[in-house]
């Protein structure tokens, strides 16, 4: 009774744990069952073939989420399932432990995967293709088909084709079915599903499911005109468009199949169920593997942008408290009369120290958006040797270094840039004189070979392993040498520089390096025209015609300045 005036008070009151995982079995072994009886009313044959099993995604996704205690539900449904249409209870029960299997293998090999429940990696596409569907089901199908011939319901002769069903059947349910599942989850990454999107993303479900019924109604072989939508859910919506998109698809050409419309109306069964597991596996591969990759593509622009963040943080916050120090101590006077010229060249250096910084993050940039060049010209390649060469001077004499050139006596003629190729030359150079624990010495060539002109720069630094070639043109790679830690830079240098040369149609690589000895870099160009025969002074010498010197000669005499 309730006291007169009074009210009735409604109490929400929480189920016990123990309450809440009964609920959550019930709730999958209700969901596995119906899903087992739709797709037997889509079958081909009426109980017996279905191109699609959505049990199993079902199946692995609850294990996934709920563990092992979720086979109790998955059997039990199974078997539900199972025992109207097996030939006995015994071989129903057999048959369910199959389809429990299966499920709890792929979902085991996935977890020592490392498999992320989001899809938001390619590695986690391979996993549930390869892991999930391919060889988790392998159970599934043998344990029902040899059911099957052993009870006598299906001649020995037809196991193989069975299991082949079976087997595709069980793993298209997977791998439609279970990105479906996981894309309801939530998500923490890619943008919020606000009600404009959610508008386009059900505009483009319910164009999907529309164009695919107009398609399958034609008898031309035109159902995979539908990927392109499939590609476009993905890319706008990742994972959580890309599932249910592809299962809406498949849903409808099973449909299309069942009854007979457009093209599969003439088609036997077994063609019948090859067209549909080949329109499911796009589907799939469109669908899922399209928005890992896209997810994918995003997370490492991310991980680069923050690793860039924290480069620039590290590279800058050196010659920043330098500054910031002498500038502090100026205020206070602390440096007295005769530390004020001093302090001023300490700051101008560093000062220049963050120009040149600031200039390389620009060239990376430009090189990134656009590493064609700009103002191509027909240029003498020697030419730009010598100006890079006479811009390292006043440097290379402060280090006490020894630059030697063999320009040769003929014109080098490329189409390129020659402010680029300069900054080529120019990062080159530098890294020669900076990265040595000897007096630099540099050799740098001019030559053509076989309609290509080449470029060697010969230096005795400290040398690089054969095992970081390549990995010194990637974006702020640094050397290990601790020796040379505290030098300041990017890490960008050559990386500008690779960009840059392939901008021209040319290479630039480590033709060899020993470490403790020194490092060749080659820059291979694409020649303009064939050789112009014009005298550079210093190399032309008297008595010894210019025809007959040694193709070699110059880049030997150089090379041996630096031994």
């Amino acid at each position: 009774m309730v006291p007169l005036g009074g009210r009735f008070h409604h109490r929400f009151v929480p189920l016990s744990p123990p309450g809440r995982e009964l609920l959550q079995l019930a709730l999958v072994a209700l969901t596995y069952w119906l899903a087992a009886r739709l797709s037997l009313n889509l079958a081909l044959v009426h109980g017996q073939v279905t191109p699609i099993w959505p049990p199993t995604g079902i199946a692995v996704v609850a294990i996934l989420l709920l563990g092992r205690r979720a086979a109790v539900a998955i059997a039990v449904a199974a078997f539900a399932v199972n025992l109207p249409i097996g030939p006995s209870p015994l071989d129903a029960a057999v048959i369910a432990a199959g389809n429990t299997l299966a499920p709890l293998v792929s979902a085991e090999l996935l977890r020592r995967a490392g498999f992320h429940l989001q899809l938001d990696r390619l590695r986690d596409a391979v996993a549930i293709i390869v892991l999930g569907a391919l060889t988790g089901m392998l159970i599934s199908a043998t344990v029902g088909s040899s059911v099957l011939v052993l009870s006598g319901s299906v001649p020995a002769g037809n196991f193989w084709p069975t299991w082949a069903v079976w087997w595709a059947g069980d793993a298209m349910g997977v791998l439609l079915v279970a990105p479906f599942l996981l894309s309801l989850l939530p998500r923490t990454s890619g943008p919020p599903l606000t009600w404009t999107r959610a508008t386009e993303l059900g505009a483009l479900l319910l164009g999907t499911g529309i164009v695919t019924l107009l398609l399958f109604q034609t008898r031309l072989r035109l159902e995979y005109l539908v990927l392109p939508i499939i590609a476009i859910t993905a890319w706008r919506f990742r994972q959580r468009g890309a599932a249910p998109t592809a299962l809406i698809a498949s849903g409808v050409a099973i449909w299309s199949a069942v009854h007979g419309a457009g093209s599969l109306a003439t088609e036997t069964l077994f063609e019948k169920m090859v067209t549909l597991q080949a329109f499911n596996v796009s589907l799939a591969l469109a669908s899922f593997v399209l928005s890992a990759f896209i997810e994918t593509h995003e997370r490492n622009e991310e991980l680069a942008r923050l690793y860039l963040a924290e480069k620039l943080a590290n590279q800058l916050r050196t010659p920043i408290s330098v500054l910031n120090g002498y500038l502090s101590m100026m205020a206070d006077g602390s440096l007295g009369p005769d530390g004020g010229k001093r302090a001023i060249e300490i700051l101008s250096g560093k000062t220049r120290e963050l120009k040149s910084m600031v200039d390389q993050l620009l060239e990376a940039a430009r090189a990134d958006a656009s590493p064609r060049p700009h103002a191509v010209g027909r240029i003498d390649l020697r030419d730009v040797v010598q100006q890079a060469v006479d811009r390292a001077r006043p440097r290379a004499d402060l280090l006490d270094a020894e630059i030697a050139t063999a320009l040769g006596v003929d014109a080098v003629p490329v189409e390129a840039d020659a402010a680029q190729l300069g900054l080529i030359l120019d990062n080159l150079i530098n890294n020669g004189l900076t990265y040595t624990t000897r007096p630099p010495r540099l050799s740098i060539s001019v030559l053509s070979e076989g309609g290509r002109a080449i470029v060697r720069v010969v230096d005795n630094g400290v040398g690089i392993p054969a095992s970081e070639w390549e990995h010194v043109f990637e974006r702020f790679h640094r050397g290990n040498d601790p020796e040379f830690r505290t030098v300041p830079g990017t890490g960008l240098g050559l990386y500008i520089s690779r960009q840059l040369a392939d901008g021209h149609h040319g290479r630039l690589v480590i033709e060899r390096s020993e470490v403790g000895v020194g490092t060749t870099f080659a820059l291979d160009l694409r020649l303009a025209a064939a050789n112009i025969s014009l005298p550079i002074g210093g190399w032309v010498r008297e008595g010894i015609p210019e025809d007959s010197r040694p193709a070699r000669a110059e880049e030997d005499r150089v090379e041996a300045l630096t031994q």
